[in-house]
């Protein structure tokens, strides 16, 4: 079951909402207090955060400062506006709100953005669908990957010291994430090699590189799309979902 969490001031506005979730059989947490929030995200993970621009005690600006800062692991941000926010909007955006959503409007879209926000995080699945290798030579730099995949309860990945050592194995994979500087080796090389034998695989470059031209020789080696270390959980999560939910549907269609 999800877990909305809502922080507003206003009863009318508190109704809507509240009703909107139950509807569609999800928790309903409600505060009129961004100091309250905040103390209910540390004590509990919340899947949708719904809230209005200011509270009894303070700004959105305010909280979300205080929620990066402090919280590593929540759900995205909606924010509930009664108007276009033209001053605010690319401040609360670079602050991770997700969307915003106009309060005159909110009949119409709250559930159907709820819905869809929601409908990312079951992108999840398929991370279990599918068998992963990983090509990285630094032990930190692997570390970091790893970590981080299990922090999300993903475990199905076989870790490769380099491009030999994969080709080696011939394991056929569905997602291959390619470091680009290896030890002896040149990443786009294994790209290469990963191509000939398996047309369809997801391959995504993982590199510290950002020249430009190097970027486009890597996508021109066959891989479908790179990721920028260092590592931005978000960034490196969102892409990894992206992708292999794309895949995920070609490989259905093809069936």
């Amino acid at each position: 079951m999800y877990t909305i969490l809502h922080i507003e001031q206003s009863e009318f506005f508190c109704n809507i909402v509240e009703d909107a979730v139950r509807d569609k059989g999800y928790q309903y947490m409600y505060t009129d207090s961004f100091e309250k929030a905040y103390s209910i995200l540390k004590r509990f993970y919340v899947d949708l955060i719904i809230t209005s621009l200011s509270a009894k005690d303070g700004t959105i600006e305010e909280f979300l400062v205080k929620v990066n800062k402090n919280i590593k692991d929540r759900g995205p941000i909606f924010a509930l506006t009664g108007d276009s926010l033209d001053n605010r909007k690319k401040r609360i955006i670079d602050l991770g709100v997700s969307d915003y959503i106009l309060k005159s409007n909110i009949n119409e879209e709250i559930c159907s953005r709820m819905e869809d926000v929601l409908k990312e995080k079951d992108d999840m699945k398929y991370f279990k669908e599918v068998k992963m290798a990983i090509v990285e030579d630094n032990f930190i730099e692997r570390d970091v990957e790893e970590r981080l995949l299990n922090r999300y309860g993903i475990y199905n990945i076989d870790y490769y010291k380099s491009g030999k050592d994969l080709l080696k194995s011939k394991i056929i994979y569905d997602v291959y994430l390619v470091d680009i500087v290896l030890k002896d080796e040149f990443g786009t090389n294994v790209i290469r090699n990963i191509r000939e034998r398996e047309k369809d695989a997801l391959v995504i470059a993982v590199t510290s590189l950002n020249n430009p031209k190097t970027l486009a020789s890597v996508l021109n080696s066959g891989a479908d799309d790179y990721i920028i270390k260092p590592l931005d959980e978000n960034l490196f999560m969102a892409k990894l979902k992206s992708n292999i939910r794309n895949y995920m549907y070609c490989r259905k269609l093809a069936l």
